[in-house]
């Protein structure tokens, strides 16, 4: 994985063909836009570039985010939008024979796109249903959970979503897909034969060939750009699967999560925000042991403290991230033990 960020001579929305962009935290948070974020994606597209959003959530069809996307004043198909769903589903569809009988727990978002699939939805385990899979809802039963374990225990391939183990809700922070999934594994001792969503690189792949329509010519990978605003799923995931990448600090990533990043979390680039879709990425050079430079600005190692010569600029944080990966990884320190700055970014 990366030790130092990558350069471009293009704008990034030049020099990749595809963007698959993630929504919470880098389109809009919750009802509301981030900021610059519509009219960046618009521009790049207008630049050549095709843009597709992915999602682990499993119970929003792709038409009401369209439509949300839309009300931003982004021109925007259902098809763009790759939700977990469509993802199990097609995995589905490719590891049982067509029409075989499936066992749903989840919202009707899965069920149409198994359907579509060619799949016949179950929901009683004595209907005896090759597979299982597994989603999140928020009326999810014991009832449920429990048919699902007694279909992977008579020996169903066991297919879920995504395994995240919380949810963001109104009123704080909830059991997600992942923490109803590990009850039908302590039950059975079963783990699912795959998982659609992010960090898995399944549903990139999956973008890729929706993007071609399921034709023949697919988007190289070396032109395709994951951006998100999580390390451990947008950017874990472009890693597992071999894209390049784009972290977004308009989410959950900061400063200090990008500059003490383990190898598998490191990003190939970093942005404030969407409008460096249109720049292009300067090289971090390193220009001693403890000093890196990108662009104008600098980050160097002083005593126990990383300084950085300006933390409201962004070039000084690439170069700090640089620095602080590059001493990780030849064990010349130990970087969390450091004092980092505070980026104003």
């Amino acid at each position: 994985m990366a030790t130092v960020l990558k350069a471009t001579e293009q704008p990034l929305e030049q020099a990749y063909k595809l963007a698959l962009l993630d929504l919470d935290g880098v389109v809009y948070r919750g009802k509301n836009p981030v900021d610059y974020a519509s009219e960046s994606i618009a521009k790049a597209q207008h630049a050549g570039m095709t843009v597709e959003y992915t999602t682990n959530n499993s119970s929003r069809y792709q038409q009401t985010v369209a439509q949300q996307l839309r009300g931003f004043g982004l021109e925007v198909e259902p098809w763009q939008v790759i939700t977990s769903s469509v993802v199990a589903a097609r995995m589905v569809a490719r590891a049982v024979p067509s029409g075989a009988k499936v066992l749903m727990v989840g919202a009707g978002h899965l069920r149409e796109e198994l359907e579509k699939q060619g799949l016949t939805v179950v929901d009683r385990v004595e209907d005896d249903p090759v597979a299982v899979v597994q989603g999140w809802y928020p009326e999810v039963t014991w009832n449920e959970l429990a048919n699902a374990a007694y279909a992977v225990e008579r020996g169903a391939k066991y297919f879920v979503t995504n395994l995240d183990l919380t949810i963001p809700r109104e009123l704080g922070i909830a059991p997600g897909s992942g923490s109803m999934v590990q009850a039908v594994m302590n039950a059975t001792g079963v783990e699912p034969v795959a998982s659609a969503g992010k960090p898995e690189a399944a549903m990139y792949d999956e973008a890729r060939l929706l993007a071609s329509h399921d034709g023949a010519t697919l988007v190289p990978k070396a032109e395709c750009l994951a951006i998100g605003d999580r390390l451990d799923t947008d950017i874990e995931a472009g890693n597992r699967g071999g894209y390049d990448s784009l972290a977004v600090l308009t989410g959950v990533a900061d400063s200090k999560q990008l500059m003490l990043a383990a190898p598998h979390l490191r990003p190939t680039f970093i942005a404030r925000d969407l409008r460096e879709l249109h720049e292009t990425m300067p090289a971090p050079v390193q220009v001693s042991k403890s000093e890196w430079e990108c662009g104008s600005a600098s980050a160097s190692v002083e005593g126990n403290a990383v300084l950085v010569s300006d933390s409201a600029d962004i070039n000084a944080l690439r170069a700090a991230c640089s620095l602080l990966w590059d001493l990780a990884d030849s064990e010349k320190a130990d970087a969390a033990a450091l004092q980092l700055p505070e980026f104003r970014l």
